[in-house]
């Protein structure tokens, strides 16, 4: 349905083109001007323009349908730029808030040699210097990991 409707209104492009007069004139300061009706009062040349080439309407359907094709096509592969850009930007987000964390707990050993832990059985201990140590070596790597980039 929707080929008959495109071929007609091709066809109708193409016969009102081959009717249409184009003058041809030049205006006071010589410019050649061209158009379908000429102004009054000037001396315009008809010319005479060919005929457009006979369309084949299974030929101009191929193109149309070629054409939508591509777009959809483009379409989908913006979609997936887009996604992927938004991927991208969410695990930055990620990263940046593991930064922030991994900085904030490090500042948090470093600066709190006596700080006291509650373990799973709820008794309150405090690390040893070595276990402390151990402790910053592997928050400086998170920090390095997730704050480098």
């Amino acid at each position: 349905m929707l080929r008959m409707y495109l071929t007609g209104f091709l066809l109708a492009i193409c016969l009102n083109a081959q009717a249409a007069d184009v003058y041809q004139w030049q205006d006071d300061n010589g410019v050649t001007h061209y158009g379908q009706t000429p102004p009054p009062n000037v001396d315009a040349k008809q010319m005479t323009v060919p005929a457009p080439p006979p369309v084949d309407p299974e030929r101009a359907q191929q193109e149309i349908d070629t054409l939508i094709t591509e777009q959809r096509e483009a379409a989908a592969e913006a979609e997936q730029r887009e996604e992927k850009q938004r991927e991208a930007q969410a695990q930055a987000d990620i990263r940046a808030e593991n930064c922030k964390i991994a900085q904030r707990n490090l500042e948090q050993y470093q600066n709190n040699p006596g700080r006291r832990f509650q373990n799973a059985d709820g008794e309150v201990t405090r690390p040893t210097e070595e276990e402390r140590q151990e402790k910053i070596s592997e928050l400086k790597q998170q920090t390095e990991q997730f704050c480098s980039q």
